[in-house]
């Protein structure tokens, strides 16, 4: 039997016309692939507004057996299985008889306004175009036509592409909240917290011996350019990468080959083996775990065999560094544990991965031992110990490892 709306339209000789009128246009080239496929899915949603009705046999029985069935008070129970617990039911019913009849009356009435409400239920289902909102379908159908429309839309129609513009400058304003952009000048924040340029001069002095004779090395993250300048004072081939637009540019203004822009971007573009040595000092505990993992695969392809690889940070190992510098910089994402770097260079196939120990916290930081020659003195001294390797041990680490 051909399905019919509420107003006796033949609704399979619509769809079958429609289909007809697709099929010559789809053969002229007015409508893209798999246009057909996105109909059929459309007029099903719309053929289910008009579904066969149901066979209320059943239903109809059971809203009978309701009918059939009566609240008393007498059919309450009042035997039991424990000794005069039926004389004791009984005692109890004639007190709260009262209470008894008023809720079987609320019950029966709510009963009686489920059996209308069903016997409207089958009434609707026996003779669904007299019930259905059709100005409801009809909505629902205006929806769906415009979403087939939608989907079926050029990306470069205005609608679209205001769409497109919308949601590119949302995810811009999300960008521009998350990203960090301090009011005060970086140079200015690592002369507070890092040290000067004398201090840091002399801090990687021996860091920069590690590639005497292994340029060209790319310094990531340069800064200020102060390993660079070891480097060239050593006779290496050097250049450096800044995030920090001004950082970079008071780099370049002191002689430095100094570019400014990502680190990682950088170095994935470089030619792969083109490289003697990679430097990288206070650099990964800006990074996410994931660039982390880019960052030891691209050493990897761009350092030639027998390339050199320092990476310096911070040594989570050490509770002194998390209360006094690891959270001073807030660009910090999270340290690196010096056990899960080395893995990842190892499990990249880099030889002789070291680790060498930095930046002791001072003498006078840590916990005092009893110089008494008294054995629970000395007991103690080794608990003073254990605190101090806890609590002080070197803030810094650098792994050192060959290509």
């Amino acid at each position: 039997m051909e399905a019919e709306d509420g107003n006796g339209a033949n609704i399979d000789a619509l769809v079958a016309e429609l289909r007809s009128r697709v099929e010559e246009r789809r053969r002229a080239g007015a409508y893209p692939p798999g246009l057909e496929e996105d109909l059929d899915a459309h007029f099903g949603r719309i053929l289910v507004h008009r579904v066969a009705a149901p066979d209320l046999a059943e239903l109809k029985a059971k809203l009978g057996e309701l009918d059939n069935r009566h609240f008393d008070p007498k059919a309450i129970q009042t035997a039991s299985g424990l000794p005069g617990g039926g004389r004791v039911h009984r005692a109890v019913g004639k007190v709260v008889g009262r209470q008894t009849v008023g809720i079987l009356d609320q019950v029966r009435d709510f009963a009686d306004n489920v059996r209308d409400v069903l016997k409207r239920m089958v009434v609707t289902l026996e003779d669904p175009r007299g019930h259905v909102h059709h100005d409801l379908v009809g909505q629902f159908d205006a929806i769906f036509e415009r979403l087939a429309i939608y989907e079926q839309a050029s990306v470069d129609s205005p609608g679209a592409v205001a769409d497109l513009r919308l949601r590119m400058e949302q995810l811009e304003e999300l960008e521009r909240r998350r990203r960090f952009r301090p009011w005060f000048r970086n140079d200015r924040f690592e002369e507070e917290f890092r040290g000067s340029k004398e201090d840091l001069l002399d801090r990687y002095r021996d860091l920069a011996q590690h590639f005497v004779g292994s340029g060209p090395v790319l310094d990531i993250g340069c800064g200020r350019g102060e390993f660079l300048e070891l480097l060239r004072d050593s006779g290496v081939e050097a250049s450096g990468v800044e995030l920090d637009p001004e950082l970079a540019k008071a780099a370049s203004e002191a002689g430095l080959d100094v570019s400014h822009g990502d680190g990682l971007s950088v170095l994935a573009g470089a030619p792969d083996e083109s490289l003697g040595g990679i430097s990288l000092i206070q650099v990964v505990e800006h990074l996410t775990p994931q660039q982390v993992l880019e960052l030891v695969l691209l050493t990897k392809d761009k350092l030639r065999p027998g390339g050199k690889v320092v990476v310096e940070t911070v040594n989570p190992q050490s509770l002194y560094v998390f209360a006094h510098s690891f959270y001073l910089d807030p660009t910090h994402a999270q340290p690196v544990h010096p056990n899960y770097l080395t893995f990842l260079f190892r499990e990249a196939g880099f030889d002789g991965v070291a680790i060498d120990w930095r930046s002791p916290p001072s003498a006078d930081e840590s916990l005092a031992e009893s110089d008494s020659s008294d054995p629970a003195d000395a007991a103690s001294n080794e608990n003073w110990r254990r605190l101090n390797r806890l609590l002080f041990a070197p803030q810094d680490y650098a792994l050192l490892a060959i290509r």
